[in-house]
């Protein structure tokens, strides 16, 4: 039984011996380069990885904040003065912005269309979207009435409710002839069924 005990103590303390072993081999010049060579690898991996997530980040979240172009903050040049009808009859002239950003990218965009009237002597201009769910309005020159061919709304040359669904009569823009006889818009949208004016 003594025998036993001490082969267990003997092998216990072979066992120290070699934790003891271990520990000193890590202390040799050889086990120290190992370590630094370690925690270099890992740093760099991590310097690498913050200089692939940083741009990464700051693509992906780009857009935040930016402006998504829905109108213009300038007037846009839409057509020449002389070619509206003298006699008030509307003409519907698209509206293309020369240069919007929308999110990543800049470019040239249709941003929608106006109707435009020549009244003693000035331009008037009414948005083509309807106010009621956003549908194009077309022009009924029998009756001399804006018509919405979806739900049946109709407005007076002057842009007011006659009938229909519609919340409001179609939205106004601002128009205005330049010195070179161009006319040009400040184009808006406006929330669709509600009875007040609200820009989107």
């Amino acid at each position: 039984m003594a025998a036993s005990n001490d082969s267990v103590a003997d092998g216990t303390k072979s066992t120290d011996a070699e934790q003891q072993a271990a520990a000193n081999k890590a202390d040799e010049p050889g086990g120290s380069r190992r370590k630094f060579l370690a925690r270099a690898t890992l740093a760099m991996g991590g310097l690498l990885g913050v200089a692939t997530a940083v741009p990464l980040v700051g693509y992906l979240f780009y857009p935040v904040g930016r402006k998504i172009v829905r109108s213009s903050d300038e007037p846009i040049d839409v057509i020449a003065a002389n070619e509206l009808p003298d006699d008030g009859t509307p003409k519907l002239v698209a509206v293309n912005a020369d240069s919007v950003r929308d999110a990543w990218s800049v470019s040239a965009a249709p941003l929608g269309a106006v109707w435009l009237r020549r009244v003693e002597g000035k331009v008037e201009a009414l948005s083509s979207t309807c106010p009621h769910l956003g549908c194009a309005i077309g022009y009924d020159p029998g009756s001399k009435q804006y018509k919405c061919p979806c739900h049946r709304s109709a407005f007076g040359l002057d842009g007011e409710k006659l009938s229909g669904p519609s919340k409001r009569g179609m939205d106004p823009l601002v128009a205005k002839v330049g010195a070179d006889g161009r006319i040009r818009v400040t184009f808006k949208k406006y929330r669709p069924d509600v009875s007040g004016r609200e820009e989107v």
